[in-house]
């Protein structure tokens, strides 16, 4: 694994060794701080560019967006926490313009780049190993054409994150998310081998096995209830048969259709639609569900919402973060997107719950299920039976919710 690097861009000499000081406690080896745009984007050149970026756009923001953008442009980074006050209604506008550009964005706000914040704040942050200096989403193929970054040990494992009711918080099933098991026990998250099983054209063998492995989990607690999501890509099911494929894996699982709802992302515009549609209007028929998701934050959403025969929505975790943090507009705008769920007769799924605020927020909302790490992180299949036996979570703690236990 590559060793972790940041910069630290601030005015204050004392907020760079605040930072500089937490970012070695968090395990980044190659660590520099300057205190002008044009000292750091000579650092960020002639090291071939850097993990993390903290930068402070106190000091002349309209430079400082110049600077994020270059940053972005040249994939002088991966990430980029920004600190320091912004003008009302900005700070979405800019994350939304940099993550468009391919960074990770964490804001900091006022506060200080302390070990405890910025451990907070960047609990997600999964740096890649794809070479710094090319676009993240591009990763290097061999001769063939086969990505290069296709893992040649270890095996895909299912990890499960449970979802739940919020108005009784019961769990009543769980988002299957796909993992990668090295042989020495380290896991890879999906953006450090997916892109070498997705040219490699092995999605659908992944689907598969990931479908094995959490039915069985199931299997073995004796529920015939709890639920289960997969995600699919749009180009999965714009393939003849996919449907097909789908109904005669089940069938050889004997696991009914209902329990299973697909999840389709919002990362790009569907594929061959007619075939995209039949296939979804026959894993519908089948009894299957489908989710709109990631809404408020992907392709043609509402256009997807009017052509396809979607059960449920999941709303980004964006329209569920800092929802408490004094801006009408994200209320506003969360209180619409239920609304619209609602009126559309769909069940509808928060994404990103992470505190008891925000829990109670949606309570207060009506909105009908949750999912994130308040609830639980996502788990290999084989730790599922504890887990619902209360074991690892204790959401007692909680004001506004009962335990989480499997709904009966």
């Amino acid at each position: 694994m590559l060793p972790l690097s940041a910069l630290v861009l601030q005015a204050s000499g004392l907020h760079r060794s605040t930072a500089v000081t937490a970012l070695h406690h968090l395990g980044y080896s190659f660590l520099s701080e300057v205190s002008s745009n044009a000292f750091a984007l000579d650092r960020l050149r002639s090291q071939g560019g850097v993990h993390l970026l903290i930068c402070d756009v106190r000091i002349d923001p309209v430079s400082r967006l110049e600077l994020l953008q270059t940053v972005a442009r040249e994939r002088l980074a991966h990430g980029v926490v920004v600190s320091g006050e912004m003008a009302p209604g900005t700070w979405s506008a800019l994350s939304h313009l940099l993550q468009l550009q391919g960074l990770k964005v964490f804001w900091l706000g006022n506060e200080a780049a302390t070990l405890e914040r910025l451990r907070a704040l960047l609990a997600d942050f999964q740096p890649r190993e794809a070479q710094l200096g090319l676009p993240l989403n591009e990763a290097a193929s061999d001769e063939d054409g086969e990505a290069a970054n296709l893992p040649s040990h270890g095996r895909l494992r299912a990890h499960l994150q449970p979802k739940v009711s919020v108005a009784t918080a019961q769990v009543y099933g769980f988002e299957v998310l796909a993992r990668w098991q090295m042989d020495d026990g380290n896991i890879l998250l999906p953006g450090e081998f997916l892109p070498g099983l997705r040219r490699a054209g092995k999605l659908d063998g992944m689907l598969f096995e990931l479908m094995t492995q959490a039915v069985e989990a199931l299997r073995t607690l004796g529920n015939n209830e709890l639920k289960l999501s997969f995600n699919l890509e749009a180009e999965q099911i714009a393939q003849t048969d996919f449907a097909a494929a789908v109904e005669r894996n089940l069938r050889q699982l004997d696991f009914e259709p209902r329990r299973i709802t697909f999840e389709l992302t919002e990362t790009s515009p569907l594929h061959a639609p007619p075939l995209s549609l039949e296939n979804v209007l026959r894993l519908r028929l089948l009894g299957c569900g489908l989710a709109i998701d990631d809404f408020g934050c992907g392709h043609s959403t509402l256009q997807r919402l009017m052509e396809l025969p979607f059960t449920e929505m999941k709303l980004d975790r964006h329209l569920v973060a800092d929802v408490n943090n004094g801006d009408p507009r994200r209320l506003i705008v969360l209180r619409n997107a239920l609304a619209l769920g609602r009126e559309l007769g769909l069940r509808v799924i928060a994404e990103g719950v992470e505190s008891p605020a925000q829990l109670r927020q949606l309570q207060q909302l009506e909105c009908d299920c949750a999912q994130g790490y308040l609830f639980g992180k996502p788990m290999d299949a084989s730790q599922i039976g504890t887990f619902l036996r209360g074991a690892p979570l204790r959401l007692q703690k909680l004001e506004a919710v009962q335990a989480v236990r499997p709904a009966q």
